[in-house]
């Protein structure tokens, strides 16, 4: 196998970050010749200022913020691409008494 891809990304500690902290703490990135390095935000604004003005290559984000980030409608416009969704909304973990 060659050298890793470097890739950092940032996230918000929420459910449907799950994918992405999963991939970098389990190996799933390693594995696959990804150098994950993950970064825990405080803000969805963070995340979009330094997406912005490329400190990471990948985000996890609010839906609205990349069609806010492509119009031009934020502080920092960029190009964003978005190839897959992480959650639909909803996500919870459900625990019984039993």
């Amino acid at each position: 196998m060659g050298a890793a891809h470097q890739i950092t990304a940032g996230f918000m500690p929420l459910f449907d970050s799950a994918v992405l902290v999963a991939a970098g703490e389990l190996g799933f990135a390693a594995r696959e010749g990804i150098d994950l390095t993950l970064h825990r935000e405080t803000s969805w604004a963070n995340i979009r200022d330094r997406i912005a003005i490329g400190h990471f290559h990948l985000a996890h984000m609010l839906g609205p913020m990349p069609l806010a980030c492509n119009l031009g409608l934020t502080p920092l416009a960029s190009e964003t691409i978005v190839p897959f969704s992480l959650g639909l909304g909803g996500n919870c973990v459900t625990v019984s008494n039993t």
